[in-house]
């Protein structure tokens, strides 16, 4: 059963922080105690409804690593780009910074509040980006050029539901780039995507995750494969 919950109710304390990826800086506007989410009513019961966990307001390694591939991709300015599962946003945030038209999805709407904050600190043109509630279950009729997603298979039981949202939403054209810190949930995520007829191929990557040390990871490239292997 969809859940009608669409947003969380964090109150707490925020803090802009300044993010190093690829040798670019990116404000962003975080969550001091994300954990007292936890312990919300609302965020409790709707856990109960739909599984549902607060992780948007964490920023997670696989964010680093996707952002890394997204700078090392060079993508042309005003490519149209679909973040799922985009929590935080680092990663589109890095795509608005390289001039591409991100379009930032959750199933938080409170997530919104953070990126749309993290983009005004960083004086993006508010016409490179807007939010949109997704759920992985029920992708609309819409193609992208280019999908990212950070580690967005942190459980076996997204795996397929993100390969479903990149045969429903990819363009035939299109590249989807997924992260992933080598969680072992992501292990069957290459065979999935095959399965509904995609193309794919796992690239090993590290970077340094907030000045902690180096985080190791796998940038999953998907695509169709009628238009030739990249």
């Amino acid at each position: 059963m969809e859940s009608i919950r669409v947003e969380s109710p964090y109150d707490g304390p925020v803090v802009e922080s300044l993010v190093r990826v690829a040798g670019r800086s990116i404000k962003l506007v975080r969550p001091v105690e994300p954990d007292r989410l936890l312990d919300a009513p609302e965020v409790v019961a709707w856990n109960a409804e739909d599984d549902y966990m607060p992780y948007w307001a964490y920023l997670w390694p696989g964010a680093i690593l996707l952002g890394e591939a997204v700078a090392a991709l060079g993508p042309t300015p005003g490519t149209e780009a679909l973040e799922i599962g985009c929590g935080l946003g680092l990663s589109g945030l890095v795509a608005v910074g390289m001039g591409l038209r991100v379009r930032f999805t959750d199933q938080d709407r409170t997530a919104f509040r953070f990126i749309e904050a993290s983009a005004r600190a960083n004086g993006f043109d508010p016409a490179l980006y807007s939010t949109a509630l997704l759920d992985w279950r029920s992708p609309p009729d819409e193609r992208y050029p280019l999908i990212l997603g950070a580690d967005v298979t942190y459980e076996k039981r997204l795996v397929p539901l993100v390969a479903g949202v990149l045969a429903k939403m990819l363009a035939s054209d299109g590249l989807a780039l997924i992260s992933d810190p080598n969680r072992a949930s992501a292990e069957g995520l290459g065979e999935t995507v095959r399965s509904l007829g995609l193309a794919t191929e796992a690239v090993a990557v590290e970077g340094d995750f907030e000045g902690l040390g180096p985080v190791r990871g796998t940038i999953h490239r998907v695509w169709w494969p009628r238009v030739g292997g990249r």
